[in-house]
């Protein structure tokens, strides 16, 4: 009789343990669900405007849902950045639209995904006497850095306006820093100079007798009958769009939602630009409302996208890598 019991409570024993341990089983299955489903994609930004709407990434570690996460490296020019891509250590990163062709042209298995960022250059002046486009001629206009977005808009615009860019007026390139041609241009040792943001801002707001006299997206909007041209675009490569398409999508959605996250809390989205190594929050926080931040898709962005870079080949092909991408450069989605 006792043996009979005994049996009686171990049998009992094992079906409640059977019980309470489906819960912790099914719980287990279900992680290893998850894990043999992650994606970890790796996306990198340069230090400046271009990185800003990509911080909200870190929000929660780069984590966006359950399965997927992005890990956001920043660095100090393109050149990592490319070498990276082509050797196919990133899935994502953010570049200067005609850098984004370049890497097309030379074969790099890469496409658009998207606009983030508009242009955002004025010519600065801190003298009195030049007051409309006029006064140019005969000025030495400096531009930070030969064969960069704001010298490729200056000959381009100039040359536009009448001007030789060779006899006309002198553009001077000896200084490439953009916070160190700011600096010059508030000391008042030159006076023109073509600047982005954020140093626009810090220029103008050093200085009271640093005025704007051109806006060079107004001026392109202009000449072109289009709207602001695309400065900042984001490419993932062919490579995770055929491994995780739907992860593409997923990112795509998340990096739409920082930038628009970022124009809404300048404040708190400065010091994560600092945190992440980016830009100092005193200089990116006031210049976040005219950075032109945007999220656009491959496919809203293809007009003008086209345009800007067909204007870049008919004045120099070489800096859309010597032909204009055709329709595969873009993401179909």
């Amino acid at each position: 009789m006792k043996r009979k019991v005994s049996v009686k409570v171990v049998m009992l024993m094992v079906s409640l343990m059977v019980v309470l341990s489906a819960p912790i089983m099914a719980r287990a299955a279900k992680e290893a669900q998850l894990a043999s489903l992650q994606v970890n994609a790796r996306m990198a930004v340069m230090q400046g405007p271009s990185g800003f709407g990509t911080v909200a990434l870190n929000r929660d570690g780069g984590r966006i849902d359950e399965t997927t996460s992005v890990e956001v490296s920043v660095y100090p020019s393109p050149n990592e950045v490319i070498a990276r891509l082509a050797n196919g250590e990133l899935d994502f990163a953010a570049l200067p639209t005609n850098v984004a062709a370049n890497l097309y042209a030379k074969g790099v298995k890469v496409k658009v995904a998207a606009v983030t960022g508009e242009g955002m250059l004025m010519f600065l002046t801190n003298d009195a006497t030049i007051t409309e486009l006029d006064d140019l001629a005969g000025r030495k206009i400096s531009i930070p850095g030969a064969g960069s977005t704001p010298d490729q808009m200056t000959r381009i615009l100039i040359t536009a306006l009448g001007y030789d860019s060779q006899t006309d007026v002198e553009l001077d390139y000896s200084i490439a820093a953009p916070a160190q041609l700011a600096q010059m241009l508030i000391a008042g040792r030159i006076d023109l100079a073509v600047l982005p943001e954020p140093f626009v801002s810090m220029a103008r707001r050093s200085s009271d007798k640093i005025i704007p006299l051109l806006d060079v997206q107004a001026l392109w909007s202009a000449l072109t009958g289009t709207g602001n041209y695309p400065m900042t675009v984001v490419v993932v490569s062919d490579a995770f769009v055929a491994a995780h398409p739907e992860s593409v999508a997923t990112i795509l959605n998340a990096i739409k939602d920082s930038v628009e996250w970022v124009n809404s809390n300048p404040a708190e989205a400065g010091k994560m630009i600092e945190e992440a190594g980016i830009m100092k929050a005193a200089m990116a926080e006031p210049a976040i409302p005219y950075c032109n931040l945007v999220f656009r898709t491959a496919k809203e962005s293809y007009d003008s996208m086209d345009t800007y870079l067909k204007v870049l080949y008919g004045f120099d092909f070489a800096s859309v890598g010597g032909a204009v991408p055709d329709a595969t450069f873009y993401l179909d989605f």
